[in-house]
């Protein structure tokens, strides 16, 4: 009889035959954001401001994001299911949509969607339905997303902008006031090295301040933007005891001196910030360009070759054997049911 069962159960794990298809889709790097605009304009450790506008969602969010309802919704959609053998009403649809999509993430990031069924053409169909289905929802985020980046670019540039146009409006009043065609050679070049140190240490204030409200304390960008912070103090105090002991620097025009260093400092700190977020607008552009390539297609819809096996079947196999080696165990060696005398 358990000899029987075995045949039985080994029978069922063949037949009916399983198929399984298989799509794989490749996250695509991001190759710019604002990290990669500061870096083309030199802003040096300025390159940390890409915390604040995000970067390339972990492979977690892409799996949610594949396994969620809102993607079964649309499967059943593309494919007209509803109401088919198996597909009688909404949440039978789902729940087997939900079993038979296996969607998991392997060596690259890469997203691997697996579906099992008995005929082999199904398979396929609602493995490339479902690849289509998860690239479609990942181009709709990346354009609602990059739609409040454009907002939020577009308001720093102009903000940016204007500071810029009253920096150097005042800077152009200055040299007009004091009669001077070259304010940074006039009152000393030492004047000019602080003024640009000091907007440096401006911005990198800024840049720590918006990182403390969007990264823990134990965060690697915020400890090394501190430490360039450190080292740029240290630098201005240096710069700055250079200047007041150089006397070549028309020290006789001291409160001239504090007033350009002044204007000079804000021009730069300005035209740092704007350059900055007009490189990041741009990259807003291209990334909205390119929202629906986010995620590529590696390998398209296929079914496998190798013979697939009912693993419920498998698995009964394997018990019924472990079964039958244990009766055999049993019968051989009984257990004593009392002491021997």
């Amino acid at each position: 009889m358990l000899v029987a069962a075995i045949v039985l159960a080994a029978f069922a794990a063949m037949f009916p035959r399983h198929y399984l298809a298989e799509a794989q889709l490749l996250p695509q790097e991001e190759g710019g954001g604002l990290a990669a605009a500061l870096q083309s304009s030199g802003a040096g450790g300025l390159a940390n401001l890409s915390s604040l506008i995000g970067n390339k969602q972990p492979v977690e969010a892409d799996l949610t994001i594949a396994r969620s309802e809102l993607v079964l919704n649309d499967i059943l959609s593309r494919m007209n299911l509803l109401g088919k053998p198996g597909f009688r009403t909404r949440d039978d649809a789902l729940r087997r949509l939900h079993s038979k999509i296996q969607v998991v993430s392997i060596r690259g990031s890469i997203l691997q969607i697996s579906v099992k069924d008995k005929d082999p053409q199904f398979a396929r169909a609602l493995a490339a339905t479902a690849a289509d289905a998860v690239q479609s929802r990942l181009t709709t985020l990346n354009l609602a997303q990059t739609s409040q980046k454009r907002e939020v670019a577009a308001n720093r540039v102009k903000a940016a902008s204007d500071r810029l146009v009253l920096a150097q409006a005042a800077m152009e009043q200055f040299r007009v006031e004091h009669h001077l065609g070259a304010p940074t050679q006039q009152l000393g070049v030492a004047v000019g090295l602080l003024a640009n140190l000091q907007a440096q240490l401006q911005s990198k204030s800024v840049e720590i301040e918006t990182l403390q409200r969007f990264e823990g304390p134990e965060n690697i960008k915020l400890k090394a933007a501190e430490a360039e912070l450190a080292s740029l103090r240290r630098q201005v105090a240096a710069a700055q005891e250079r200047a007041d002991n150089n006397s070549s620097n028309l020290g006789y025009m001291a409160s001239e001196n504090a007033e350009y260093l002044n204007l000079y400092r804000d021009q730069l700190v300005a035209q740092l910030l704007y350059e900055i977020y007009r490189k990041y607008m741009e990259q807003v552009t291209v990334d909205t360009l390119s929202a629906n390539e986010s995620m590529v297609l590696m390998q398209p819809a296929y079914v496998h070759p190798e013979r697939q096996y009912n693993m419920p079947a498998v698995a009964l196999v394997v018990m019924l054997v472990i079964l039958g080696v244990a009766a055999e165990f049993y019968v051989a060696a009984p257990p004593r049911r009392g002491r021997e005398r």
